[in-house]
C-alpha cells in the first residue's frame, strides 16, 4: 500500500485517538508533574449557643471575587512519580518545592509505597502472563473443535463458548465469587470429599481465583477470532498435505497454526493491553486485601489518598508498562508489515 493511500485510510482512526486518547493523555500527564493545593485562611466564627455566644478560631479555604476557593499551584516535576515507586524516602505528600498535597492525606514512607508499587507490578505481571498461554491453547482448541463438529451443532456451541465474553466484567467476577464464597456451591461440594478450602481468606487462593477468573472470561475472544481465521485456511494446502501423506498433527502445525500466526500477535497485543489493566476482578473478589493490581492501586490513590496529581502519575506509570509489553510485538508486527510491502 502506498504511503498516501494509507494515511487517507488511518487518518479518520488517528483524528479519533487524539481526540479520546491523546489529549486526556497529555492531560494526565500534565497533573501528575504539578500540584494544587487550597488556600487557606484562619477565621474566627461566632456561634449562638444556649449559654451565650461563643467564637472559634477555625480554618477555611480563601475565597476568591468569584466565590470559588483560591488555589495554589506549582510545578513539581517527577516526585509523584518517585513517591509512586517508592524512591521518596519522605514521609509525608508534600512536594519538597511545591504546596501540600490536595488532599492532606500523609503517604507512606518511601519503602512502603515501594513495596506496594512492587507488590502490584508483580501481580500484574503474574496475572498477564500465566493467562495468556492458557487463553491461547484452550481458545485455540476451542476453535478447532467446534470447527470440526457438525453445522447443526455449531450454532449452539459458538453461542455457549461466547456467554462468558458477553457477560459484563463485574457480573463475571462476582459469578466467580458467589461461586468460591465460604457458603458457595464449590466449597460445599469439595466439604464432601473431604476437601475444606476458604478461598476468600488466603492470598494464594484469592490470586488463583482471579487468575480463573481472567482465563475464563477472555478465553471466548481468542476462540471467536481463531474460528473465523480457521474458516479462511486454504483447503487446497491442506489437500496438498494429504497427498504427500502429512499426517494432521503436521497439517496443524505447518499448514493451520502459520496461517492463524498472525491473529495469534493480534490476540496476544490485546490481551497484554486488558491483562495489564486488571481491576474488575481485583476489587471483586479481594477488594485488595491479599493482592493489588497496577490498575488498582491509581483508584486506590484516587479514592483513599483523595490525591488526583499522585494517581495521574501512577496512571501514567501503567501506561508506560503498557507500552512496554507490546514494544517486542508491535515490532515484529512493523517488520512484517514493511516485508509484504
Amino acid at each position: 500500500m502506498k504511503t498516501k493511500s494509507f494515511l487517507q485510510f488511518v487518518a479518520p482512526s488517528v483524528a479519533m485517538m487524539v481526540l479520546l486518547l491523546a489529549i486526556p493523555m497529555a492531560t494526565t500527564f500534565y497533573l501528575s508533574v504539578r500540584n494544587c493545593a487550597l488556600e487557606m485562611e484562619m477565621v474566627t466564627v461566632e456561634e449562638s449557643t444556649p449559654f451565650g455566644k461563643k467564637e472559634t478560631v477555625t480554618q477555611r479555604a480563601r475565597m476568591g471575587p468569584d466565590g470559588r476557593a483560591l488555589q495554589t499551584c506549582a510545578f513539581v516535576g517527577l516526585d509523584y512519580y518517585r513517591k509512586v515507586l517508592g524512591l521518596d524516602a519522605s514521609a509525608g505528600d508534600a512536594a519538597p518545592a511545591g504546596p501540600p498535597d490536595a488532599g492532606g492525606t500523609p503517604a507512606p514512607a518511601g519503602d512502603a509505597a515501594g513495596n506496594e508499587f512492587l507488590g502490584a507490578l508483580t501481580f500484574t505481571m503474574i496475572y498477564t502472563f500465566t493467562t495468556l498461554p492458557f487463553v491461547l491453547v484452550i481458545g485455540f482448541l476451542l476453535a478447532l473443535g467446534v470447527n470440526n463438529v457438525t453445522n447443526r451443532l455449531k450454532g449452539m456451541f459458538i453461542t455457549a463458548s461466547l456467554l462468558p465474553f458477553i457477560i459484563t466484567p463485574v457480573v463475571a467476577a462476582l459469578s466467580i465469587k458467589w461461586l468460591f464464597r465460604d457458603n458457595g456451591l464449590v466449597p460445599y461440594l469439595l466439604s464432601h470429599v473431604g476437601i475444606e478450602v476458604f478461598w476468600m481468606a488466603q492470598a494464594w487462593s484469592a490470586r488463583l481465583l482471579i487468575i480463573v477468573y481472567g482465563i475464563w472470561h477472555v478465553v471466548p475472544f481468542a476462540f471467536i477470532v481463531l474460528y473465523a481465521g480457521l474458516q479462511s485456511v486454504p483447503q487446497d494446502a491442506l489437500e496438498a498435505a494429504t497427498i504427500d501423506g502429512a499426517t494432521r498433527w503436521q497439517k496443524l502445525r505447518y499448514v493451520t497454526v502459520p496461517h492463524l500466526m498472525p491473529l495469534i500477535v493480534f490476540i496476544t497485543l490485546i490481551h497484554l493491553m486488558d491483562a495489564y489493566r486488571v481491576f474488575e476482578p481485583v476489587i471483586v473478589l479481594t477488594q485488595g486485601a491479599f493482592t493489588t493490581s497496577v490498575q488498582y492501586l491509581t483508584y486506590h490513590i484516587l479514592l483513599l489518598e483523595n490525591n488526583p496529581y499522585k494517581a495521574s502519575a501512577a496512571a501514567v506509570l501503567t501506561l508506560a508498562g503498557i507500552v512496554v509489553l507490546l514494544i517486542p510485538l508491535l515490532v515484529r508486527t512493523w517488520r512484517e508489515q514493511k516485508g509484504g510491502v
